[in-house]
C-alpha cells in the first residue's frame, strides 16, 4: 500500500489553508489556542495548531525520539498515544523510526470525537502497513481490557499531556501494571510551566511508576535558551537504563 500523507504535507495542507484566509481570521484562529494550550474544537482549530505549532511540536517529539533506547527500535512494538489529539506525536514517530515495518500497531486514545477521526485518518494515511485502533475515551477512564497490543513491547506517547490539570495517570497505571511482563517504554513531552506549578506534573507522574527508570530527563524554560518554547521531557523503562541495559527490578506496586 502506498503512504498517502507525511507530516510535511500535512503541515503544508494546513498552513495553505490558513493563510488563504483574513488576517482577521487567522489572528482569531491563533488567539483561540491560548499558546497551542487550547482543546481543539473544529477543523479550522487543527489546522490553525499545525500552522502555528506544527514544527514546534515536531522539534520536542524529536528531542525525546533520539533517546529512545537502540536495543529497543531492534525489533517490532505497538504504540499507544495517550490524548493523541490529532495522532502528531505517532506520525512524527513513525516517520523517526528505521523503517516503517517495525510498528505493528497503533492504539490511538483520545475523547474528542473530531480529533480522534482526524488522527485515524492520519495514521492510517501515513503508515498503511501498520494495525490503527482507537479508543474514544479520557485517560482517567482507560480500563486495562480496553487495549489489546499487538507485541510485548509497548511504546506510550504522552503529548502535551501529563501538564494538563486534569491529566491523572490512573489509566496507564491500570495497564501498564496489568501488563508488567511486557517491555513498556513510555515518553512523556510537555511544555514547561514551573511558574504554574504544571512543572511537577511530570516528575510526580514519573514517581508514581514504581520499577520504573529514567531513560532521559530534560527540560528548558523559555528563558533558558534560544528556542522560543519551554520543553520538558521524561522516558522511562521498566526494562533498560539509559545504556540501554536490562534490569530486573520486580518491586511493581499497582498505584490508581
Amino acid at each position: 500500500m502506498l503512504k498517502l500523507l507525511t507530516y510535511d504535507l500535512l503541515l503544508t495542507q494546513a498552513s495553505e489553508f490558513i493563510l488563504s484566509l483574513p488576517e482577521t481570521k487567522q489572528k482569531e484562529l491563533k488567539e483561540n489556542l491560548s499558546y497551542g494550550k487550547a482543546l481543539l474544537k473544529s477543523k479550522d482549530q487543527m489546522k490553525a495548531y499545525l500552522h502555528n505549532y506544527g514544527q514546534m511540536h515536531r522539534e520536542k517529539l524529536l528531542r525525546a525520539y533520539k533517546h529512545i533506547p537502540s536495543d529497543f527500535l531492534k525489533s517490532s512494538f505497538s504504540v499507544i498515544d495517550w490524548g493523541c489529539g490529532q495522532g502528531l506525536a505517532s506520525m512524527v514517530l513513525s516517520e523517526y523510526v528505521p523503517n516503517e515495518d517495525i510498528v505493528t500497531d497503533f492504539i490511538l486514545i483520545e475523547p474528542s470525537v473530531l480529533c480522534l477521526s482526524q488522527a485515524n485518518a492520519n495514521l492510517t494515511w501515513s503508515n498503511p502497513k501498520s494495525m490503527v485502533d482507537v479508543l474514544r475515551k479520557r485517560e482517567e477512564e482507560v480500563e486495562a481490557t480496553d487495549i489489546c497490543v499487538q507485541e510485548r513491547k509497548v511504546l506510550h506517547l504522552l503529548s502535551n499531556v501529563v501538564d494538563m490539570p486534569e491529566f491523572s495517570g490512573n489509566g496507564i497505571r491500570r495497564f501498564v501494571f496489568a501488563n508488567i511482563n511486557l517491555n513498556h517504554l513510555i515518553i512523556g513531552v510537555s511544555p514547561f510551566y514551573p511558574e504554574e506549578g504544571r512543572g511537577k506534573r511530570m516528575d510526580e507522574f514519573a514517581e508514581s511508576l514504581n520499577g520504573f527508570k529514567k531513560v532521559y530527563s530534560f527540560q528548558k524554560h523559555i528563558d533558558d535558551w534560544d528556542k522560543n518554547y519551554s520543553c520538558q521531557i521524561r522516558v522511562l523503562s521498566n526494562r533498560l537504563t539509559p545504556k540501554g541495559e536490562v534490569f530486573e527490578n520486580r518491586q511493581y506496586v499497582h498505584i490508581v
